[in-house]
Formats: structure tokens, sequence, C-alpha cells
């Protein structure tokens, strides 16, 4: 005679009232219907990196405003400071690099996007940078280097000048126009400002996002047995 198998209940917690048969216990089988492996392939993380972040055309941009201004206001007052010809000198130079430097950045930054998006698309794991970007990098480079260079070499002449600068009679030797002097002067204390937020943001873009666990397991609640 067959013996009539016992049934085991367990009390869940979150309802007094509900009977749990015991669960069954999966066969190691990968055929069974309740252990779907999934075929998807995750893309590919975003661009990590400087180049890649989102943060490099913020800090770009938010730089542009100040070689733009050194370049024009140099241009327009050229010649125009005769205690020391360098200042007009200094402003248009440091102005025209410091654009090479943002749109060089800039284009960096775009195709390295455009080779990341497109390859998200097909969920191929991005190549090697193009050989494009391999020759903008070193120059993207060599332009930070001497925006920063000559922009030390800048304030140094500017503020040795300061006490001795003379901005109403053209015929002293000691003459520079007003609207060079003050504009050289305030630019370098603008770009003393735009540093420390510039560093902030390239800090941040360096730090890569943690990856997510897309396979979190639910942890079920404790049950205890009822008799």
């Amino acid at each position: 005679m067959a013996t009539k198998p016992k049934r085991v209940t367990y009390n869940d917690p979150a309802d007094d009232n509900a009977d749990y048969l015991v669960p069954l216990q999966y066969d190691a089988n990968p055929s069974l219907p309740n252990r779907k492996k999934s075929s998807k392939k995750s893309p590919p993380p975003p661009p990590g990196g400087l180049f890649g972040s989102i943060f490099l055309p913020i800090t770009l941009l938010f730089y542009a405003g100040v070689p733009i201004a050194q370049f024009v206001i140099g241009l327009i007052y050229i010649g125009q400071c005769t205690i020391r010809q360098f200042v007009s000198i200094y402003m248009i130079l440091s102005g025209f690099f410091g654009i090479a430097f943002v749109i060089v950045g800039l284009i960096i930054h775009l195709k390295i996007v455009k080779q990341a998006s497109s390859a998200s698309s097909s969920y191929d794991v991005p190549k090697s940078k193009p050989t494009s970007v391999k020759i903008l990098i070193p120059i993207f480079i060599i332009l930070l280097l001497f925006v920063i260079g000559w922009f030390f070499a800048g304030q140094v002449v500017v503020f040795e000048i300061k006490l001795r600068v003379e901005f109403f009679d053209p015929v002293l030797p000691e003459y520079c126009h007003g609207n060079l002097y003050k504009a050289a002067y305030i630019l370098i204390f603008i770009d003393y400002l735009i540093f420390p937020i510039n560093i902030i943001l390239i800090v941040i873009s360096g730090r890569s996002p943690p990856k997510e666990n897309n396979t979190r397991k639910t942890k079920r609640p404790t049950r205890t047995p009822r008799k």
C-alpha cells in the first residue's frame, strides 16, 4: 500500500494565512524552462577617459571666452603700448593658441563620441582610436603646454609695469592704452578663477562610474516551518 506524501507548509511572515508548499529543487539540466539563459550581449560601456567625457567640452567652452577676448582686444590695440609692446603680442598669441586649443579638443571629443556611438549601436567592442585622433591628441597636449607657459610669461610682464604704466598721454614712454592693459590684467585673474573649476571638472571626468550588476539576486524572506 502506497503511503500518502505528507504536505509540509511554511508560514510566510508577510501573511499568516498563506501556506506554501516546499519549493522544488531545480535540476542541473539546462533544458528546464525555469533555467533560462540570456543570450543577449550587453552593450559596451560609454567611452571613458578625459576625451570621451562630457566634462571636456563643458570645460573647453567655459574657457573659450578668454582667448577670444584676448585675440580681439590684442588686434584692436596692437602697437598702442609703448612701455611694453609685448603686451599686445601676448594678447594676440595667447588668444590664437587658446582658440586652437579649444577647437582641437572639441574635434577629438566629437570623433571619440561618434566612434563610441557607432560601436554601441552594433554592440561591438570599440576599436582603437582613429588615426586622426592619435595625431590630434599630441597637438592638443602641445597647445595646452604652450597656453600654460605663455600665460605665466605674459603675467610677469603685465604685473611688472603695473606701477609705471600711463593711460592718458601717448607721448610718454610709459604709455599703454587703458583698454589693452586693463583687459590683459583682468583676463589673467579670470584665468586664475577658471583653472580651479576646470581642474575639478577634469577630476570628476576621470572618475568612471561604478559598474552596475545586471544580475541582482533577490533575497527571499525567511520562512519558519509550521507544524
